[in-house]
């Protein structure tokens, strides 16, 4: 027989404290997502021109269901003519050929949700980092 003995204090604190890991990281995520999400909005909001405010007023942040251990939201803009805003028309003529022009792309929403998508995973690193752990390559 050994007189050998293994023991392990703050084994249950440990056990603990993994368990709810999953659970810190999710809230911190959420914070940081639907803050970028939101900071965002405002910033697209603001660049929009005011001619008639119907691009500003289409603008909107919800919270997206990304499960127990995700986190996630949409920024969205629900203007009828936003994606025509966004993307431009190409030139119009009438059946006499009558050029009536074309709009050119404003390039509002996509570059702003990008600039903000990039912050938001450097954020979401820091903190993964911060709690212990190793996170490669960039986003």
């Amino acid at each position: 027989m050994s007189n050998n003995r293994l023991q392990l204090n703050g084994f249950a604190e440990l056990r603990e404290a993994l368990r709810n890991l999953p659970a810190q990281l999710r809230d911190e995520a959420k914070v940081i997502v639907q803050s970028r999400a939101a900071r965002a909005a405002q910033e697209i909001i603001a660049a929009y021109p005011e001619r008639t405010g119907n691009l500003r007023k289409g603008v909107s942040v919800r919270a997206s269901e990304a499960g127990n251990f995700g986190a996630g939201a949409i920024v969205v803009n629900r203007a009828k003519h936003a994606w025509i805003f966004e993307n431009g028309t190409q030139a119009r003529h009438t059946d006499i050929g009558a050029n009536r022009g074309s709009m050119p792309p404003g390039h509002v929403f996509v570059p702003i949700v990008m600039r903000h998508r990039r912050g938001m995973y450097d954020e979401l690193r820091d903190v993964l980092v911060r709690d212990g752990f190793v996170v490669t390559g960039n986003a």
